[in-house]
């Protein structure tokens, strides 16, 4: 028998033993039905199983331990986490042990603590069968089974933001969406919002520093995470462990290997082009500026905002790399383009020339309209002129346009027609980014009104009547019966500006073809589509599919073009980079087809 003393920092006057054969307190009695333990503050003997050991230097500062006669009242937990700050005892899963030490809350987790004796009762003993976690939780108590062994399966991972820094995933039953994509502003959503918050769970890797290292695995479950070992929303997963309770979270501990299955959330290196002699997409590309991130507060001529996107040559090399990476295998005829820089035509020239660079031909054009009111980033349209041409001159809603349009929130639109030709046809194309939901400088109704459509809703609503109004008129004087409304709306797709474009006879393609449930961002563990491609009838008449290719909303944002530390000393490993499609931008680009007849030739007879 092997016995582990302690020596507290304090004076400890008389030692509690932990014999093996003595008398036991039970960590049901410990853990009580109520939130806080009944013997709190008081010094018991346990007699337990350990079932989770987190002593590493950097770890949870302990281990759990589980009784091996549980009391059978399922109101009661059978687990305890035993704290022993810098002390790293020689414990291993399956040991039996008796510990004394005095009953303690530590933010809500019943612990031990104070710990004066552990000694070594067995070696080897078989853990207790774990407790199955079903989400969505609904009745569930996780109180119920703090500290003991939980397995859950076939879970869905819906949120990543923290697995690089804390190695925390997010798991439910399934996707989660933003709840305006599923439901009408309003009365609805706090329902499903209290629904999605009983379907989430922390799985954790039970380690405390920030960025700890080696960091956490990717897909293979073995090495470490980086750009060709990711870890994906959408990729279920299996986990056993310990349900530990730190930082107002139940987060679950793993003991043993995560159980990934990339199957179930493939990447895909090209998107799944839809059918049709004429495709189209759109894409917000995230800030590509031509100017660098400096830090000022003037970018190019444009003064009180600074610029964004690249801080140096590197970090625009790299960002160039994969916005060209995603625009040659996009391959469309035309793309709306969304959050170039502001700039006379330097951003949308240094793009179209590094995507005719690698075609090794001039196979993209753009449309020079220039800077486009006074904020520091712009709406573009480039094409291929093999596949389509422009037809007269571009038209701008803005300001000068209509004096009513707020361009200094909703960013100026461009819109051009297009013969194309094969099929000889006209259609006119516009591109749009509508304010986003972020608050600042929200007042009045501009404020979110709780009815989950974030701030600045009327603004945008009230852009996208003007937009369709604007439409109404042929502003390029063409007579094009074929429209196309793509871009950034910034609008989950039952919110009010979406519902102005539905009601005015335009079709979201993404919902026709793709259902309810279809994305292009991810926000805080939920997705839902804020970029679209909308029609008017004529044209959504000829539509044959529509594709989300989903390269950014699922993915890992630190695997985009940035070479900074991830913090303070730590560098950003060169595996985080690769020039592929995967983290360009934070929204997924999106691409429709069409099928365009031959325009008939009128005939002479008579």
């Amino acid at each position: 028998m092997k016995l582990l003393l302690f020596c507290l920092l304090i004076f400890v006057e008389s030692t509690y033993a932990a014999d093996c054969d003595g008398t036991f307190t039970s960590i049901a009695v410990i853990q009580g039905q109520q939130d806080k333990s009944p013997l709190l503050n008081q010094k018991v003997v346990v007699k337990a199983v350990v079932t989770g050991v987190f002593t590493e230097t950097g770890g949870l500062d302990g281990f759990f331990v589980q009784s091996m006669q549980p009391d059978n009242d399922l109101n009661t937990s059978e687990g305890l986490f035993i704290y022993t700050g810098r002390w790293q005892p020689d414990v291993t899963q399956g040991d039996v042990v008796a510990i004394s030490g005095r009953v303690s809350e530590l933010h809500d987790l019943t612990q031990l603590q104070a710990i004066e004796g552990i000694t070594l009762c067995e070696s080897q003993h078989n853990l207790p069968e774990p407790k199955n976690i079903q989400l969505p939780l609904d009745d569930f108590n996780l109180e119920n089974v703090e500290n003991m062994r939980v397995t859950v399966t076939g879970a869905i991972i819906t949120d990543i933001y923290q697995y690089l820094k804390f190695g925390e995933l997010t798991v439910s039953s399934e996707r989660m969406f933003s709840t305006t994509t599923l439901v009408e502003p309003g009365l609805a959503v706090p329902p499903l919002m209290a629904f999605q918050q009983r379907d989430q769970l922390v799985i954790d890797d039970g380690r405390l520093q920030a960025y700890a290292r080696p960091f956490s695995v990717g897909e293979d479950g073995q090495a470490s995470v980086a750009a060709d070992n990711p870890i994906r929303t959408g990729y279920m997963l299996d986990a056993v462990g310990v349900l530990n309770y730190a930082f107002g979270q139940y987060k679950l501990q793993p003991t043993q290997a995560l159980k990934i299955s990339p199957q179930s959330n493939f990447r895909e290196q090209q998107p799944d082009r839809p059918n049709g002699n004429l495709t189209v997409a759109t894409f917000n590309i995230e800030n590509w500026f031509t100017d660098f991130n400096d830090g000022s507060d003037q970018c190019g001529n444009i003064k009180g905002m600074g610029c964004r996107g690249a801080r140096n040559e590197l970090e625009q090399r790299r960002q160039l790399a994969k916005l060209v990476t995603v625009i040659n295998r996009l391959d469309a005829a035309a793309i709306g383009l969304q959050e170039l820089q502001n700039n006379q035509n330097e951003s949308l020239q240094r793009l179209v020339e590094a995507l005719n660079e690698t075609a090794e031909f001039n196979k993209w054009a753009y449309i020079n309209a220039g800077q486009l009111g006074q904020d520091v980033i712009k709406v573009g349209i480039i094409y291929q002129p093999q596949l389509v041409e422009p037809q007269g001159e571009y038209a701008l809603l803005n300001s000068e346009s209509l004096p009513e349009y707020e361009d200094h929130r909703n960013r100026v639109v461009l819109a051009q027609t297009f013969q194309h030709n094969n099929s000889q046809q006209l259609f006119t194309l516009a591109s749009l980014h509508l304010k986003s939901k972020g608050c600042r400088d929200a007042v009045g109704l501009d404020m979110a009104q709780k009815d989950g459509q974030g701030c600045y809703n009327p603004t945008r609503s009230k852009a996208a009547q003007q937009i369709v109004n604007w439409l109404d008129t042929d502003p390029t004087n063409m007579g094009a019966e074929l429209r196309l409304v793509v871009g950034d709306f910034n609008s989950y797709q039952k919110e009010d500006p979406i519902v102005v474009f539905e009601k005015a006879g335009y079709v979201n393609l993404a919902q026709e073809f793709l259902g309810v449930e279809n994305w292009t961002t991810s926000y805080r563990g939920k997705v839902g589509s804020l970029d679209y491609i909308m029609v008017n009838k004529a044209l959504a008449e000829k539509a044959s599919g529509v594709t989300q290719w989903h390269i950014n909303a699922d993915e890992i944002r630190d695997f985009g073009y940035r070479i900074s530390p991830l913090a303070e000393g730590i560098a950003r490993p060169v595996s985080f980079y690769q020039a592929s499609p995967f983290s360009s931008s934070d929204h997924d680009p999106v691409i429709a087809g069409f099928e365009l007849s031959l325009k008939p030739v009128p005939s002479n007879k008579k």
